[in-house]
């Protein structure tokens, strides 16, 4: 959701303004005695002679013009030296330089925090969809106390590398949609304190599993507070009783399925607290990005394109590191095949597959082919600014936002003589007032009402579109206009879109939604 910040400007409306105690970006501390500091920190041991003489070199070139530095500065000022080093470390060493070299920054002496102003978000839809959540987490408040007037959300930020950082972002946005917010620094690390007894430990906890180091300098208040919450689990499980709403950040899907899970894998008390009061129907769920594609109970998508789908196909394994999309990385599985865990994520959407970012990213053909090859019959792609809405009880689901949510269904796959794989599915795009109903199976739709006002928004002339965006749409609209589409992917893969009722056309012209959209992907 594009939100207004003063880490994020680009989202907010001319002349809006933040105060000076703002942070604007995450800065590094490139002066040779910090950097010294760093290097002689255990996690860079693996760094060579010949990359610490580069770093030491870059150090004492950088400092001659300024004290702190962006990401990008710091690796032009290391490029000048070794063009090749950010990219040849692994995930574990980069993580660690950038973290060590990260700057407290302050105002007045106090530490500075991403501001927030929701109301000058250039995008009504993200404010509205804020705001819808806290709607809903009242409703449940107003079950046990009819005249409550704000909700209680909690955010847990577990998808991030850093749960820390964003942490005040989300207080600032709830806060500021109508809710009394608390941040829980639930993730692997703080899992694993709480089984152990070993709260001392979760330093060296939260670099072994969330993958940060040194957070103890950067975020006092919010890593004793996770540290307060391992010596009294008691504390953090009765907010999780009182809660109304739960939120879900976006980053590493994998991250914040491990936030949740004991380190035996098993579901912890966290959990299995917040499934019973969802189950009884006290508490409403949400997340973003990634904190969406968790809630699905098989098959969690993990990594992947749609070009690498076709390429390579899909994996039942961990996925690379995103890093390696850039870096070429060498390794077992290519960097942009489809990864997913079939023993799926948090298990709150028993529906099927679900997906972000998805028209903006392209990522029709990955969900597709993910779907046939895990047997899924359902799945669902969700675009930016808008939201999935779910009740389970009921099984239905309805669309709010700016955008939609691409539905497949009826997904078939098999294998013919020429060696051809095809895949047969239906697809149906539900725009904002859109709603469809699951069959009592769970396994395949009973009913579809496509919202027929919803049209395509204005284009937005100073975004910067890749070649690729939207292609999907631009064929649906072809197959309309000519009865049937057939495309020639990547690797002589073919894809056939052809539309099933004599309405599908009529809601893809003129309006953004349409339904009943037949597609034949045959890969060889």
């Amino acid at each position: 959701m594009k939100t207004c910040s003063s880490m994020s400007p680009e989202n907010c409306k001319t002349n809006s303004t933040f105060s000076p105690a703002a942070k604007r970006e995450i800065r590094y501390d490139f002066s040779p005695l910090w950097l010294e500091r760093a290097l002689a920190h255990p996690s860079l041991e693996m760094l060579t002679q010949a990359q610490q003489v580069s770093l030491r070199n870059a150090s004492l070139a950088a400092a001659k013009h300024a004290s702190l530095l962006s990401l990008t500065e710091l690796k032009q000022n290391v490029g000048k030296f070794d063009p090749a080093l950010f990219n040849t470390l692994d995930d574990k060493t980069y993580f660690a330089l950038l973290d060590l070299l990260e700057a407290q920054q302050q105002a007045d002496g106090l530490i500075k925090q991403e501001q927030v102003i929701l109301d000058a978000s250039r995008s009504s839809h993200a404010i509205e969809l804020y705001r819808l959540f806290v709607q809903q987490a009242l409703k449940k408040r107003q079950q046990r106390q009819p005249t409550a007037q704000r909700p209680l959300i909690a955010i847990v930020t577990a998808s991030a590398r850093d749960p820390f950082e964003s942490a005040h972002f989300y207080l600032s946005v709830f806060e500021q949609s109508g809710a009394e917010v608390i941040w829980l620094p639930i993730d692997a690390a703080l899992q694993k304190g709480i089984a152990t007894g070993e709260c001392k430990m979760l330093p060296l906890f939260r670099q072994q599993l969330q993958g940060n180091i040194d957070k103890k300098r950067l975020y006092p208040s919010e890593t004793q507070r996770q540290h307060d919450y391992c010596d009294n689990p008691n504390t953090l499980y009765t907010l999780l009783e009182q809660m109304d709403g739960l939120f879900l950040n976006g980053g590493d899907q994998s991250l914040t399925l491990k936030a949740w899970l004991t380190p035996e894998g098993q579901p912890s008390d966290a959990l299995t607290l917040v499934k019973q009061r969802f189950a009884q129907q006290q508490i409403i769920i949400g997340g973003t990005s990634a904190g969406t594609a968790v809630m699905t109970q098989h098959n969690m998508i993990t990594g992947g394109t749609s070009e690498g789908a076709l390429t390579f196909g899909t994996y039942a394994a961990k996925a690379p590191s995103e890093r390696c999309e850039l870096n070429n990385c060498d390794g077992e599985i290519p960097a942009t095949a489809v990864t997913y865990r079939p023993e799926g994520g948090l298990g709150f959407f028993p529906f099927g597959i679900l997906d972000t970012h998805f028209t903006e990213r392209d990522r029709h053909l990955r969900l597709l082919t993910l779907a046939a090859n895990t047997g899924e019959s359902m799945a669902f792609g969700v675009d930016e600014n808008t939201a999935l809405l779910v009740d389970i009880e009921a099984q239905k689901l309805s669309v709010a936002g700016q955008q939609g949510v691409w539905v497949i269904e009826q997904v078939q796959q098999k294998t013919e003589r020429s060696l051809r794989n095809q895949i047969k599915a239906v697809s149906h795009y539900l725009t904002a007032g859109s709603s469809l109903r699951i069959a009592k199976n769970g396994k395949k739709m009973a009913e579809l009402t496509i919202a027929k006002t919803a049209i395509a928004p204005p284009s937005n002339s100073s975004k910067v579109t890749t070649p690729t965006e939207e292609h999907f749409a631009q064929w649906v609209n072809s197959a309309c206009l000519h009865g049937e589409k057939s495309q020639v992917l990547l690797n002589q893969a073919k894809l056939t879109i052809k539309p099933i009722l004599n309405n599908s056309c009529h809601l893809a012209q003129g309006a953004k939604g349409y339904e009943s959209i037949t597609l034949l992907l045959e890969i060889r």
